[in-house]
Order: C-alpha cells, then structure tokens, then sequence
C-alpha cells in the first residue's frame, strides 16, 4: 500500500519514454523520508524494457574491502512483494574477478537493498536482481567489473543517500556541492558527502565512459520532511540518459 501511494503522489517528472534510464541514482531513507524521491525515479522506468538490475549498494553493518557479491547458494531475495531472482550467472561471472568475495553478513540486512526491491518489483514486474555491495573500492575497479555488463536490457541503480547529520543550511551547502560534482560526472566523492561514494564514483566513471547524461529529478533533505533542522540527512533523485 506504501508503494502504491508514493506512485500515485509523484510530483510532476515526465520519464523519456524514448530514451529510457540506464541508470539511477536513488536515495534509501525509509519511505517516510526519501521514498517520493526514489519513487520518483523509478517511476522513470517503462515496463518490460529491463531483464537484469545491477543494484550497487553501500556497506552500513559491515566494513569491507572491494565489492561482496550473495552467498553463493542465495538464489533470490524476497520482500512483501513476492520473490526477486538474483542473476546467479552474472553473479558467478562475477565471482571470479579478484575485487569481489561472497559475503552473506553485509547481504542479509543491508536496508539500501531491501527499500529498492519493492518500488522496482513494482513498476517492472519481473527482473532478475545482482545485488552488490560496494566497499573501499577505486572507480577504476568497479568500473572495470560493470563495463562489459551492460546492455540495452540492464539497469544499474546506485542506493545512496547524501551528506548525513548536518545542520540544515549546512547540508544544502555540502549537497549542492555534491550534486555539482554528480552533474559533472566527477568521480571523486568522498564518504563525508555520500554513504554511496565509492559505488557512485565508479558508476559516474561508467556513465562518462558510456555517454550517458544525467537528470536531476529531484532533492532535498530530511529537514523538510520533519522540520527537524539540527541534523538532516540528504536525499537526491538523478537519472542518467543515453
């Protein structure tokens, strides 16, 4: 019912239907928080268009080197919505590459995963899920390991919310700087401005490398949901465009 109605309330963002996303950027507070945002970009997908999301997602239980793939037995991940099938054969090619290991403790309750799940299972009806958990890694790197897994069929989502636990004025200072650099595809983030930084950085170095152009379809912070202005987290909405 929350993912209906956060669909339903979307401010006005027309999508590309011509040129759909082949990635986005989306924030992972609880719905209560950033969910009309990332709703908002996921409402930017069309239907049917997408086989496989590839969805990159910061470390919070656990501090890890490089990149954590699924337990190698995890074959799909469920949420209210029903189940969602991993890409175990991407996963497995993945696998094999040195900067990435199996780890089922940074899965099993990483919250920047699950919020995505059902607003995607939603708005795309069946995919197949490679989840992966981005730790202290060079873009270089996570560049090199998504490059040739791109096709017209993959979406690649980066969960990540912004600068954390700031004032107010000084949050919408640090984000507009980060956006900036997001705009420019910089890939130079540091943690400070983005919990996502080191997925971001090599998503950004992927989008140069491919054409794509990105869209800021929305921002602001957890200050204007709450009123609560001593210390806010950022949110942003971007799509990135062929």
């Amino acid at each position: 019912q929350v993912v209906l109605e956060l669909l339903a309330e979307l401010p006005v963002a027309e999508p590309l239907e011509f040129y759909p996303p082949r990635m986005l950027l989306l924030p992972h507070a609880g719905y209560y928080y950033s969910g009309k945002l990332a709703a908002l970009g996921v409402s930017q997908l069309p239907r049917g268009r997408y086989q496989r999301v590839i969805l990159l997602s910061p470390a919070h239980r656990v501090s890890i080197e490089g990149i954590a793939l699924p337990a190698p037995d995890c074959e799909a991940f469920s949420t209210p919505l029903g189940r969602v099938p991993l890409d175990r054969e991407m996963l497995e090619r993945l696998a094999t590459q040195k900067d990435t290991h199996c780890s089922e403790i940074a899965h099993i309750h990483e919250h920047a995963v699950e919020v995505q799940l059902p607003l995607l299972q939603h708005q795309l009806g069946e995919f197949l899920l490679a989840p992966l958990i981005v730790g202290r890694c060079q873009p270089r790197r996570l560049f090199n390991l998504l490059r040739p897994l791109m096709d017209e069929q993959t979406l690649v989502l980066i969960s990540s919310d912004l600068s954390h636990y700031l004032s107010y004025l000084e949050a919408q200072h640090q984000d507009a700087f980060t956006l900036t650099q997001i705009m420019a595809l910089e890939p130079n983030l540091q943690p400070e401005q983005a919990c996502g930084s080191y997925a971001i950085n090599g998503a950004l170095l992927l989008a140069l490398k491919q054409g794509w152009r990105p869209r800021l379809l929305g921002q602001y912070n957890s200050g204007d949901v709450t009123g609560e202005k001593l210390r806010v987290v950022g949110y942003a909405a971007i799509a990135f465009y062929p």
